[in-house]
């Protein structure tokens, strides 16, 4: 409520103006023994629903929605520590907000949850657990599109090393159910974590449910964050707007293009220096104006083809054709794309012009 009537003090006189409907047998009031993650997953999206209710009570403060915490969990015997040798290492990321009524959305930030939350300083986690950082940095092409772009999420990448008997596990969600834009805005990108095997250079997908995966000294482990979901048509986003997201490393030169219709000419990549082609993104923007109806309805089935053949990549399944695939195989999951993509022909595309 804070987020709509920031001046409003929150006592237990202003929660009981509020009556609560929670049906039984139903996700906010699960019965015994139906199994649940306690209040992790679903309260985010609760919480990104009521957002999304209020945002049509008062569109001047409307946000789409944001990323869902993740939690990531490894434990093993640390060899450099004789005395004490048993190690947890519990560690959780930041990510992106929605895209906001006039405003960006706020990137690399914490959960809906915990205001003051941050990442925690990796040097520290070093200290204490054989597991070295290798990169933690912004994640670029995260936020979701739109007239007002959704927050950057971030990429975190580590190493194990001396341990043994060391076992990985991981909790989050969007995997499938894709941060969403509204008012024409457009998705983020899914969650999941990546493991490479040391020795080798392929990456393998476990997603973003998983436990017990045994770890072995020198494998790497990446996960990225999602930003928030762009709010408004991206092609109404001033272009040198995006011009400097691709600055601030926030959209990549590619993606500048495909989800805004913006061409940039790069002067100098080392100084960060670019121009917009007013002429090309004009025309592009023209292009995708009269295709992206046609490409949101594209048979499904082709599209995972196209993905699985590498003629697509994960963006421009989820922003381009509103697909749902399995990310390790490329198998189309149909339930998931029916889902998703009657969100977003309601959000996103029923908003375009």
């Amino acid at each position: 409520m804070k987020t709509f009537f920031p001046d409003l003090p929150l006592n237990s006189g202003f929660y009981r103006t509020f009556e609560i409907s929670a049906p039984a047998n139903s996700i906010v009031s699960a019965q015994w023994p139906v199994a649940v993650t306690r209040f992790l997953m679903p309260f985010e999206k609760i919480m990104n629903a009521i957002f999304e209710i209020w945002s049509k009570i008062l569109p001047e403060r409307a946000i789409a929605c944001s990323f869902n915490l993740e939690y990531l969990l490894t434990g093993g015997y640390d060899r450099r520590q004789e005395e004490k040798p048993i190690f947890m290492s519990y560690d959780w990321l930041p990510g992106g907000w929605g895209g906001r009524n006039g405003k960006d959305g706020c990137n690399v930030t914490t959960a809906c949850f915990g205001t003051g939350l941050m990442a925690q300083p990796v040097e520290g986690q070093e200290r204490v657990n054989p597991i070295l950082t290798t990169r933690f940095e912004i994640n670029t092409d995260s936020a979701g599109p739109g007239k007002w772009r959704g927050g950057v999420g971030v990429q975190k990448t580590s190493v194990l090393l001396e341990a043994d008997k060391t076992v990985i596990s991981y909790i989050c969600d969007r995997e499938r159910a894709v941060v969403w834009g509204i008012e024409g805005g457009l998705p983020s990108m899914p969650h999941g974590l990546t493991l490479r095997r040391t020795g080798t250079q392929q990456d393998d997908w476990l997603g973003s449910v998983f436990s017990d995966v045994a770890l072995n000294e020198g494998d790497i482990f990446s996960r990225p964050t999602a930003g928030g979901g762009g709010f408004g048509d991206p092609l109404q986003r001033d272009p040198d707007q995006v011009k400097e997201d691709v600055i601030d490393e926030y959209v990549s030169v590619e993606r500048a293009r495909k989800d805004y219709g913006v061409v940039l000419e790069t002067i100098d990549k080392d100084l960060c220096e670019y121009a917009v082609d007013v002429a090309a993104t004009e025309k592009e923007r023209e292009t995708i104006r009269a295709s992206r109806h046609g490409w949101a309805r594209t048979d499904p089935n082709e599209v995972a083809k196209m993905f699985q053949a590498g003629d697509v990549d994960t963006l421009d399944v989820i922003r381009k054709y509103a697909v749902i695939l399995d990310w390790k195989t490329g198998e189309l999951l149909p339930n998931s794309t029916a889902q998703f993509r009657e969100m977003f022909q309601k959000r996103t595309v029923a908003h375009w012009s």
